[in-house]
């Protein structure tokens, strides 16, 4: 039997959670003088090393990469073809990825991606 256990918000253990949630496992190296032995603080360290690797710009980059040749593969073999849902499956991760670093739509067309606007 499965237990779930419930996190109350603005804890420890909720940020913690929040931090793999977001960054998975791949959690940059943080400086000592950086963790001040809270995670809540430490995801905006987090976060700001992400920013200066340039990880967000290569996951807007990806993204817009996905987009296009998602784009193009509709247009190959149509829209609602197995090969356009195997395509949209695989973007959605990257999607998610995105709203959670806050990429815009105006950051993948930045990019490359072929958006029609609205």
């Amino acid at each position: 039997m499965a237990t779930t256990m419930t996190l109350q918000p603005g804890t420890e253990a909720a940020a913690k959670a929040a931090a793999f949630a977001i960054f998975g496992s791949d959690i940059p190296p943080i400086d000592p003088d950086d963790y001040d032995g809270s995670w809540r603080t430490t995801l905006h360290v987090i976060a700001e090393e992400w920013v200066g690797e340039g990880r967000v710009e290569r996951h807007a980059a990806r993204t817009a990469t996905a987009i296009n040749d998602l784009l193009n593969t509709e247009k190959l073999f149509g829209v609602g073809s197995p090969e356009a849902l195997a395509g949209g499956t695989a973007l959605k991760p990257l999607i998610d990825k995105c709203r959670i670093y806050g990429i815009t739509t105006d950051d993948l067309r930045r990019h490359g991606a072929q958006l029609p606007t609205s």
